[in-house]
């Protein structure tokens, strides 16, 4: 076919178009939703890995987290459970056996209902309360906004100080008012203000900005109970030493916590590129669930669109009986609508496409991710679309092609 031919059927499938506007509209919906169906779940989740993946470089490459275990299921044949907290002692322990190796943070969670007050003001009982040390903020890359950072000698004697979130000094403070050196009260007890942090935003769907960072030794004196358990930091001065620094740690907590030998860990230890991995991983099961739900969408649309094009080939039944009488061939016959298919199916693919892209940004709006445009899956939604309306549109294109011209010529 010369290019002439080609541009011509292209011109008489356009014409045709805007002759059956409605039906054209129809069938430009039912690709439409297919394909936002296919984009909308794609483009959410590559916002969300986006987002996910920008908290996790947060904790910085070459970061190592030492934690309690909370196995599920069960290894050899013996069912395994939560492991004993990381005490204060043990994770201190670790703290100076590293202290000429890797800087290391130690830290716990106080309570995740902590009331603040000041004068008449207080938070509600929603604020979460933490412990850390002097290398708790620069290992978990928060930004002070005011202030300062707790100093190592404040830490060792458990100063009364506290680093407050922005939400927190929203509830306490008003505008005009600076935070640093006013005392608020955590439990009856007097903290001086010494720092304010930078609006953080959410993570994993929860507010950074409303908690209150005491010294990590306040939360083992006034918010420890029987089951808290720490949680210990290390960076790696050199990220490429991740893997012997991790056999290191493993050594040293194995002969703290009292592990004998042959064991398992009684800890957990998580390093920043293989929680990557693994979330990469997650999120690519999650991709073939939406691209196979996508599909299923499609294939719905796809026999939508041939008993629509079948109905428009028994419309045109006479239109294609003077065609064939003025000399075109069944081959003519059959490409002119499988032309038209493809071009409503193109249309239907771009809408459905930018349909998906709001969508799908929407939803992830609403998870605070950032804005996501997964150009592959654009330029594959346009190649489905393509594919979907000619393999729709194949039947009825033949079954045009093969009508008798005499018997056609009746319904003209």
């Amino acid at each position: 076919m010369t290019s002439s031919v080609f541009l011509e059927q292209v011109k008489i499938a356009l014409r045709s178009i805007r002759a059956q506007w409605l039906r054209t509209l129809l069938t430009v919906t039912i690709i439409g939703t297919g394909i936002m169906a296919l984009m909308s779940m794609i483009t959410a989740t590559k916002a969300l890995q986006s987002s996910l993946i920008e908290q996790f470089i947060g904790l910085g490459a070459g970061t190592i987290q030492i934690s309690q275990r909370n196995d599920q299921g069960s290894f050899k044949g013996r069912r395994l459970g939560q492991s004993d907290p990381l005490t204060f002692q043990q994770a201190m322990d670790l703290k100076s056996a590293l202290k000429n190796v890797a800087p290391t943070s130690v830290s716990a969670r106080g309570t995740m209902m902590g009331r603040l007050a000041r004068s008449s003001e207080e938070t509600d009982p929603n604020v979460l309360v933490v412990g850390g040390d002097e290398g708790f903020l620069p290992m978990s890359e928060y930004d002070l906004r005011t202030g300062r950072n707790f100093t190592a000698e404040e830490v060792r004697r458990n100063a009364p100080l506290v680093i407050l979130g922005q939400a927190a000094v929203d509830k306490l403070f008003s505008p005009a008012e600076n935070p640093v050196d006013q005392d608020i009260r955590i439990r009856n007890r007097r903290y001086r203000v010494v720092g304010v942090l930078a609006e953080q935003g959410a993570s994993f769907g929860m507010s950074q900005d409303n908690q209150a960072i005491l010294p990590v030794g306040e939360i083992h004196a006034r918010f420890s109970g029987r089951r808290t358990s720490y949680s210990i930091q290390v960076k790696s001065p050199d990220p490429e030493q991740i893997g012997p620094l991790s056999e290191l740690i493993i050594g040293e907590m194995r002969a703290i916590r009292g592990d004998l030998p042959g064991s398992e860990d009684s800890f957990r230890l998580t390093r920043s590129d293989a929680l990557i991995d693994q979330f990469n991983q997650g999120l690519s099961s999650v991709t073939y669930a939406a691209l196979f739900l996508g599909l299923i969408t499609l294939l719905g649309s796809s026999i939508g669109l041939t008993n629509i094009m079948l109905v428009t080939v028994t419309e045109r039944t006479g239109e294609i009986g003077l065609r064939k009488a003025l000399g075109a061939s069944s081959y003519t016959i059959q490409t002119q609508f499988l032309v038209e298919v493809v071009i409503i199916g193109l249309l239907g693919g771009i809408v459905g496409i930018l349909l998906g892209i709001g969508v799908g940004n929407m939803v992830a709006n609403q998870l605070n991710a950032p804005f996501a445009l997964p150009w592959d899956w654009v330029i594959v939604s346009l190649c489905l679309s393509g594919i979907v309306s000619l393999g729709s549109g194949y039947y009825p294109a033949r079954r045009a092609a093969q009508l008798d011209p005499i018997e056609s010529l009746r319904h003209a």
